[in-house]
């Protein structure tokens, strides 16, 4: 039985093909997509994953105002030498938003070797049927036995983003426990006692780790915590800009946010700004990632950022020099202390609760 190979996967290799064979050089510049979707008579969304993947390959370039162009990388790549299979088999696409930093870091390792990368997302898809010599990026915890499963099989791979306890493979990662115990001491020493934590994702070690923190935070204090300050984010971003604004609505009692990844943290900055809450004035904020758009807003934020270039290199190092039994390796987050948190003076909070009002909504700037 014939194997169907999509529609995407063959003008990626179609693409390869045409600058291997030096049709293609670096520095050229391809037509732009819609033209490409006529010339392979193919939809634009088929097009454009075909194109998108081999950015994250490294094999084109994309500048805005400039158009698509083979990368200079492509000189470094040996010709003839299998490329390493790097797994994304995550299945949330908003991902992608960080995925970048880690392409970047894997693919400059490689290409530095003179090797080059394939990058395969199947999301839910069923798992590929020998992982081994592959880079596994955010796998699951229901993923797990597969993982395991694989190893006891004799296949030797490299898991990136995600970590797990007593497992024989390797594995490197942020240090996201650590991280998250920094941002949530900070905010407790700076007197915030009741702290959301917006954006988690079921079955995922990294958002695990953040609750973990939070609890053991709060535990080795004495401070008593509410699972309802735990919010998850739908995949749909409308979806979890609705899941916020009724959270915000009805925790007043929590004078502090820790918007757990890059997307939660947009996504409650905008519903911040429809309901009128200033930052820090009404409510702080600790942020996740770089926020691309910061320069404009009136304030900076704190924020927690991972080191998602250097994990992709320590990746693609360990499964080159097939050093898989290394173990995990956490590399510490960076948590950068800003403008966006405010001061809670002792006994204000509690004050506020016994007046029945909300700290974060009460503005002097307005009243």
């Amino acid at each position: 039985m014939e194997q169907f190979t999509p529609t995407y996967y063959q003008i990626k290799q179609s693409i390869k093909k045409k600058i291997a064979d030096g049709k293609l050089n670096p520095g050229d510049i391809l037509p732009g997509r819609v033209a490409l979707s006529e010339q392979y008579e193919c939809s634009w969304s088929t097009l454009n994953r075909a194109v998108n993947e081999l950015i994250l390959e490294g094999v084109l370039t994309a500048e805005k105002g400039k158009g698509t162009y083979v990368s200079a990388n492509a000189a470094k790549i040996k010709q003839g030498i299998e490329p390493v299979s790097v797994w994304f088999c995550n299945p949330y696409p908003s991902v992608y938003a960080t995925l970048s930093e880690m392409m970047d870091g894997l693919r400059n390792e490689a290409n530095d070797r003179g090797r080059a990368i394939q990058f395969i997302d199947n999301g839910n898809a069923e798992a590929p049927a020998n992982i081994n010599g592959y880079i596994v990026i955010t796998p699951s915890e229901d993923q797990v036995p597969f993982l395991l499963k694989a190893w006891a099989a004799g296949q030797r791979f490299v898991v990136l983003n995600s970590d797990f306890q007593n497992v024989p493979f390797s594995c490197v990662n942020a240090d996201l426990y650590q991280g998250s115990t920094q941002v949530i001491d900070y905010l407790l020493d700076k007197g915030h006692q009741r702290i959301g934590l917006l954006g988690l994702r079921d079955g995922q070690p990294n958002y695990r780790h953040r609750q973990d923190a939070f609890r053991d935070c709060f535990k080795k204090r004495g401070l008593p915590f509410s699972d309802d300050w735990f919010v998850g984010r739908p995949e749909n971003l409308n979806d979890a800009h609705d899941l916020f604004s009724d959270w915000v609505d009805r925790h007043p009692e929590c004078t502090a946010i820790f918007a757990a990844d890059y997307m939660s943290t947009l996504t409650i900055l905008e519903t911040l700004v429809e309901k009128d809450i200033e930052v820090p004035v009404n409510l702080s904020l600790f942020a996740s990632g770089y926020i691309p758009f910061e320069s404009l807003m009136r304030i900076s934020l704190s924020t927690m950022v991972q080191p998602f270039y250097e994990i992709g290199r320590m990746a693609m190092a360990r499964l080159l020099d097939e050093q898989f039994d290394r173990g995990t390796e956490l590399l510490p987050c960076r948590v950068i202390y800003r403008e966006s948190i405010n001061t809670i003076e002792p006994g204000a909070e509690e004050a506020s609760l016994h007046d029945g009002q909300s700290i974060h909504h009460s503005n002097p700037a307005r009243d």
